[in-house]
């Protein structure tokens, strides 16, 4: 096996160790409560060493924030990959609007969710993004309308305003009483297609 193969290996065995770290812990957390459960809790719940559960999770918070980010990037890495005609408020509600789906359809959207809500200090909007991520997707949003966004301010609240109504929508989802009439994503493109529509298409 080329040193290649060994390290794709190596990786794809280092995410589903990761993966499995994760839904340990967020059965752990929906179970008992985020401040209940312990690292070592964690660890030996999944099967594996401390030093084994540090290496693939140096925190706590990041096993429910992470996956957020995780898809948050990949958003920004599939930006570029829309149509050329396609203007920066669709393709921001796109790549949101797809992503929800994908969650929606995730069979372990409703562990996470029961997890989350153990601990909603985790769900600000600057937990859930990182600033370096938010940067670069005024960039790329700013890139795409071509302006500058030091001298021309739509790119910054375009995303700031994206990013908003996605917290509003995953905490309503969250907090309501009874289950939404209307699936994740559903809800996810009419909130974004009103709090957008004043940014023209």
């Amino acid at each position: 096996m080329s040193s290649a193969n060994i390290e794709s290996l190596r990786d794809r065995r280092r995410a589903e160790l990761l993966s499995q770290i994760q839904h340990t812990a967020h059965e752990l957390f929906a179970e008992r409560g985020f401040d209940a459960v312990t690292t070592e809790d964690i660890a030996a719940a999944a099967g594996i060493s401390i030093s084994t559960y540090f290496r693939h999770a140096p925190t706590k918070e990041g096993l429910l924030v992470d996956p957020v980010r995780e898809a948050i990037s990949e958003m920004l890495d599939s930006f570029s990959t829309r149509p050329a005609d396609e203007s920066a408020v669709e393709v921001l509600i796109q790549l949101f609007v797809t992503h929800a789906r994908d969650a929606g359809e995730s069979s372990h959207l409703d562990t996470w969710q029961r997890a989350i809500v153990t601990a909603p200090h985790l769900l600000s909007k600057s937990t859930l993004v990182r600033e370096s991520d938010q940067r670069k997707f005024v960039e790329l949003v700013a890139s795409r309308m071509g302006v500058d966004p030091a001298t021309d301010m739509r790119p910054s609240l375009l995303v700031y305003t994206s990013l908003a109504t996605v917290k509003f929508v995953i905490n309503r989802f969250l907090t309501e009483a009874t289950v939404p009439s209307e699936p994740f994503h559903v809800v996810m493109d009419e909130a974004l297609r009103i709090t957008l529509a004043g940014f023209g298409r």
